[in-house]
Parts: structure tokens; sequence; C-alpha cells
């Protein structure tokens, strides 16, 4: 594995931040070298969001993304994928949330967009919504393969709530699902 710089962006509330601690738990654990930093707003709640992840088998120096070198970015709120949007490298693949998200026709010429309904899947397919970060890791996790599933997995259940962790689970399993069917 090359260094990956992975960014989730959403609004605060919609477990954004978890996913990225989740993913750097799991790098670490994995022997990897990861750090995560969040960005967020004094609102919190549904202000814009933004986690950046790096994973390196080297020795991580500069614990910053660099903006234009971003490897994969998901986004489930249109507010903070306008923000943090250029920081992508040229070419890269984003994740959006048709239903949430709205790219131009320039992104599309700039980006690889892929559309999977983050939210809707979490709501209607696994009834219950706070999953949507566990389903974000699954599909984060078959498109860049910064870490193994079974690592990744092992992370999930150690940060969700005991109560939700079938739910969770099934999420995590459907995001790898769709990511694989659109060829990712």
């Amino acid at each position: 594995m090359t260094k990956r710089q992975i960014r989730f962006t959403g609004v605060g509330g919609q477990g954004i931040i978890l996913a990225g601690d989740i993913l750097c738990d799991a790098a670490i654990k994995e022997g990897k070298h990861s750090v995560k930093i969040g960005t967020y707003n004094s609102q919190v709640r549904g202000g814009p969001t933004a986690i950046d992840v790096l994973c390196d088998e080297e020795e991580i120096y500069y614990p910053y993304a660099i903006d234009g070198e971003i490897d994969f970015m998901l986004s489930v709120a249109d507010s903070s994928y306008q923000i943090f949007k250029k920081g992508v490298r040229v070419g890269a693949i984003i994740v959006i949330d048709p239903n949430l998200v709205y790219p131009t026709e320039d992104d599309r010429k700039t980006w690889r967009i892929i559309e999977i309904p983050v939210v809707e899947i979490a709501k209607q397919e696994i009834g219950y919504i706070a999953s949507q970060s566990t389903l974000a890791l699954g599909i984060a996790v078959q498109v860049t393969k910064c870490v193994s599933v079974k690592v990744l997995l092992e992370s999930i259940l150690e940060k969700v709530p005991k109560k939700s962790k079938t739910l969770n689970v099934k999420a995590f399993e459907l995001g790898v699902k769709y990511a694989q069917e659109k060829g990712l």
C-alpha cells in the first residue's frame, strides 16, 4: 500500500467524524501509520463537516491531507461537498449520495463521480439511519484497500453501541456490496 489520503464529508451529526476515527484506528491496528484531522464549524450539528484520514506504510511527518492530492472522498451533504471537493486530486473517485449532493458537469469531468444513496440505504435497507457511517466505511475500504476488511470490521464492532452491532455489520457489508456493484 502506498500513502492514501481519504476524506469523508457531511454535516455534523451524520457520523462522518466517527467513520474517520474508526478507519484511522483500523489502520493503526493493522500496523500502518495513520492520522486523522476533523474539520467542523462551531455549530457542529448541521454544519459542514469533514475528516481526512491519512494511511501509510511509512511514518507520516505531515499530518494533514494535501489539497489536490486526496485519493478518495465520500460526501453525504452538498454544503460540505462544495467546500471540500477542491482537495481531491483530478481523476480520483468521489462517492456522493445523489439525493443530497449535486455535482456540476465540470465536477463530473474533473473527478469520477459515483452515486450511491448512502442515507436512503441506511434508512430503507437497514432501518437504522446511524449506520450510514459504517456503510460509508464499507464503500471506502472497497475503493481504497487502505486496510483489510477483517480489521476494519473489528474496529467498527469495538466502537459502535452493543445494541446496534448486528445492524452496523449489515451496513458495512452493504457498503462493500454497493461499491462492488459500481465496479469499484
